[in-house]
């Protein structure tokens, strides 16, 4: 009788997972958390841009550009950009308008784009790139007064045709009336202009303006009555105990930011005009 051979179970071989497999996760992950990390930062920011304490709203526009470029709307969880901005309780006018002067900007850092005056640096985005990524330029947009600073970019351009120039065709206007009739108009043009600080000589300008406010009252009665909100809003935060340069940074801002709303709705209002016509 043969001796009874003791059978050992053999172990089950366990699948290494593939090394390169596994690094190739791993750095996957960590973009993705990368991506994340970056988008919660640039989306934190343009938050907390969005609210009184912030200098000016420049710095929306930085933020926001930076997420476009990398279109990480998706990561932060929204749809698409308008339901970040949305979220964000950035108005679109604002949105727009600083978001466009980043992108004309690229390459600038933070620091230097939004220390810049609002109106100075739309001023500044008419000259040539090398000089928006000039220090010197970007220091005189964030030191100089509006009307200094126009004057060294009027200067500069010596004559040569802006960006944000009309590069409308020029189309003449003629209509028969009696003589009456047209000293009438004529007076209440001037009238109408001087009352809100447009050129009397430029009647193309006064008589588009007449009739955006005739035709487009609703809108524009409605900006007006958010720019006074926002205004009422904007001195009652500076006497919350600010100090002068604080107080004065709050108002800044938000005087940027009517002007940007009022520019927008006389813009679809002429341009609702246009449409109709």
């Amino acid at each position: 009788m043969s001796p009874a051979v003791l059978q050992m179970p053999q172990a089950t071989k366990t699948e290494q997972p593939d090394p390169i497999d596994q690094s190739a996760r791993e750095r996957e992950e960590a973009e993705i958390q990368s991506r994340k990390e970056e988008a919660n930062f640039h989306y934190k920011q343009i938050k907390q841009a969005s609210v009184l304490q912030s200098r000016n709203s420049l710095r929306i526009g930085f933020h926001a550009a930076a997420l476009k470029e990398k279109n990480l709307w998706g990561i932060l969880g929204f749809k698409d950009e308008h339901e970040a901005r949305e979220a964000a309780g950035v108005g679109e006018s604002t949105w727009f308008s600083t978001l466009r002067l980043a992108e004309q900007f690229k390459g600038v850092p933070e620091e230097l784009f939004t220390a810049m005056r609002l109106t100075n640096a739309k001023a500044l985005a008419d000259l040539p790139d090398t000089k928006r990524q000039d220090r010197e330029w970007l220091k005189a947009a964030a030191d100089d007064s509006l009307k200094e600073f126009q004057a060294k970019v009027d200067l500069e351009m010596n004559g040569k045709t802006k960006d944000s120039d009309s590069k409308e065709v020029i189309r003449t206007f003629k209509k028969t009336m009696p003589a009456s009739q047209m000293k009438a108009v004529e007076q209440g043009i001037k009238t109408y202009a001087v009352s809100i600080g447009i050129d009397p000589e430029n009647t193309g300008k006064v008589l588009e303006t007449a009739m955006v406010e005739l035709n487009q009252g609703a809108g524009l009665v409605s900006t007006i009555t958010t720019a006074c909100q926002k205004i009422k809003e904007a001195k009652e935060f500076a006497h919350s105990g600010l100090s002068a340069d604080e107080a004065l940074g709050v108002l800044d801002r938000v005087m940027d930011e009517v002007i940007l709303d009022f520019a927008h709705a006389l813009e679809q209002a002429a341009h609702r005009g246009s449409e109709a016509a």
